[in-house]
C-alpha cells in the first residue's frame, strides 16, 4: 500500500470522527453515555461479525487478550469523548480532541522513539492554529467539558500507540471484532448498573435510531476496521498527523450540515484563519514520510 493511498484511507476515518462529534450533539441531553457505548459498539460487532463471520474461525488466545485491552482503553476513550461533546460545541470538542498530536509524542518518548524535527514543528504549528481557532485563554480550560475532552485525547493518544504495537502481532480485522464486542460488554455493565431496565428504558424515536446507526456503521465498525489496517502499514505518528485536521473538518460540516443535523453554526475569521494554520502544520509534520509504507506483518 503507497503512503498517499494509506492518508487516503486514513482521510476518510477523520471524516467519519469529525462528522461524529455533530450527530453525538444531537443525541438526547440525558441520554446514558453506557447506552451510547453499548449501542454503538453492540450494533458495529454485529455487523461485522455478520459480514465477516468466516474470519472468527481463525479467532486466538492472543487476539481476545489485546482486544480486551483496546476494549478497556476504547471504552473510556469514547465515555469521556461523549460526555465531553454534550457539553461543549462541536467544533470547540474537535479543536481540544486534536490536541492528542501533543500527547501521542510525549507517550513514545517512554518508549525511547524520538519525534522528527518535522513532526515537532508540524505540531507546535497545529497548537498555534488550536490557540488561534479557539480564543485561547487559561480561564477557557477551567470547565467541565474540557477536562472530559483532555482526558479524552489521554485515552485516544494511549489507543493509538497500542493499536500501533498489537495490529503487528495480530490479525486486523479479528482484533478490532473482540474490542467492539467487550467494548459493548462494558457498556452494557455500567448501563445495567446505572439503570436495570437498560433496552426498554430509551424511548426510541426516528432521529435517535438514525443517529445511533449512523454512529456504529461509519464511526464505528467502519473507521476501526480502516484504523486496524492503516496502522499495519504505518505507525502512530502518521495517524496522530492525519487526525490533527479533523477540526479543520469539523469547522466545515458544522457550517454546511442543515440546523437539524447540529450543524448551521456560524464561522469566525479566527475560526478559518486557525484551520489554516493547522492544516499548514498537518503538511509540515508529514513531509518527513517515505513515499512507500513499508509493509510490516509477522512471519
Amino acid at each position: 500500500m503507497t503512503k498517499t493511498e494509506n492518508n487516503i484511507l486514513l482521510i476518510s476515518i477523520t471524516l467519519c470522527w469529525a462528522s461524529s462529534y455533530i450527530f453525538i450533539k444531537n443525541l438526547p441531553q440525558d441520554f446514558s453515555s453506557y447506552a451510547y457505548l453499548t449501542l454503538t459498539c453492540g450494533i458495529a460487532a454485529l455487523l461485522m461479525a455478520l459480514i465477516f463471520g468466516k474470519q472468527l474461525r481463525k479467532l486466538r488466545k492472543s487476539t481476545w487478550i489485546k482486544g480486551g485491552i483496546l476494549s478497556v482503553i476504547l471504552s473510556v476513550n469514547l465515555l469521556t469523548e461523549k460526555k465531553g461533546i454534550s457539553l461543549l460545541a462541536p467544533s470547540n470538542a474537535s479543536f481540544l480532541a486534536a490536541l492528542t498530536i501533543i500527547i501521542v509524542p510525549l507517550f513514545m518518548l517512554f518508549f525511547k522513539q524520538k519525534p522528527s524535527k518535522n513532526f515537532m514543528l508540524g505540531a507546535c504549528i497545529i497548537v498555534l492554529g488550536l490557540c488561534i481557532s479557539t480564543g485561547f485563554t487559561i480561564s477557557g480550560f477551567y470547565s467541565t467539558g474540557s477536562f472530559y475532552m483532555l482526558a479524552s485525547c489521554i485515552g485516544s493518544a494511549v489507543y493509538t500507540i497500542a493499536v500501533d504495537r498489537y495490529v503487528k502481532e495480530e490479525e486486523p480485522l479479528l482484533i478490532c471484532i473482540v474490542q467492539m464486542i467487550f467494548s459493548t460488554i462494558i457498556g452494557f455493565f455500567f448501563w445495567y448498573m446505572e439503570n436495570p431496565k437498560t433496552f426498554t428504558g430509551i424511548v426510541y424515536t426516528r432521529e435517535l435510531l438514525s443517529n445511533i446507526f449512523i454512529l456504529a456503521f461509519f464511526a464505528k465498525a467502519y473507521a476501526y476496521i480502516v484504523l486496524m489496517f492503516s496502522q499495519k502499514y504505518t505507525d502512530a505518528v502518521s495517524v496522530t498527523v492525519i487526525a490533527a485536521t479533523e477540526p479543520v473538518i469539523t469547522l466545515g460540516l458544522s457550517v454546511l450540515l442543515p440546523a437539524s443535523y447540529g450543524g448551521g453554526q456560524g464561522v469566525s475569521s479566527s475560526s478559518v484563519v486557525g484551520a489554516v494554520v493547522i492544516a499548514i502544520g498537518a503538511v509540515a509534520a508529514g513531509l518527513h514520510f517515505p513515499k512507500k509504507c513499508e509493509k510490516k506483518s509477522k512471519g
